[in-house]
């Protein structure tokens, strides 16, 4: 029987497609993935301690100047160890270029112990990144951290999927 989490054997990732399959071929080098895709991270519980100076990339960068990631839902899963996690503020987020979305409250990491887990879906609102040329979240890595203040104390894992497309910048 397959483990929780466990990802399958050949996902589908098309981060390469040019073109339209069985029609002529419209655009020359990367183009996005047709249809949705899916990031999936486990955090350690030292990773979930130094998210303030130590940001987890979840979704690389696209690697295509003129692309950006639209995450379009994350999914949040807490798995309780021996301690809840401990802190003083600030908001575990999510970063893209200067584009930021902020957990409302880090109640999932602070309530949750062994042998419990608890989950958050988190629809990504609207956010505006830095006007630039290019904007700041243009072939920018999509990552989550910490606003400040590292969590003080704690164990557990958390596993995080996102769902997103990669969108022309231009």
């Amino acid at each position: 029987m397959p483990t929780p989490f466990q990802q399958p054997a050949n996902p589908l990732t098309a981060n390469a497609f040019t073109g339209v399959l069985g029609g002529p071929s419209f655009a020359v080098g990367s183009q996005p993935c047709v249809g949705v895709q899916i990031a999936d991270v486990t955090l350690s519980s030292a990773q979930i301690l130094a998210l303030l100076s130590t940001p987890v990339t979840i979704i690389p960068a696209p690697g295509v100047t003129g692309w950006t990631i639209v995450p379009l839902m994350a999914i949040i899963r807490l798995i309780g160890g021996g301690a809840a996690y401990t802190d003083v503020g600030g908001a575990v987020s999510f970063n893209s270029g200067s584009a930021s979305w902020a957990l409302a409250a880090n109640t999932i990491f602070l309530t949750t112990v062994s042998p419990n887990r608890a989950i958050q879906k988190f629809p990504f609102p609207n956010v505006l990144d830095t006007a630039a040329n290019p904007p700041t979240d243009d072939n920018a890595a999509l990552t989550i951290s910490k606003i400040t203040n590292n969590f003080a104390a704690g164990t557990g894992t958390c596993h995080i999927t996102v769902y997103y497309v990669i969108d022309a910048s231009l």
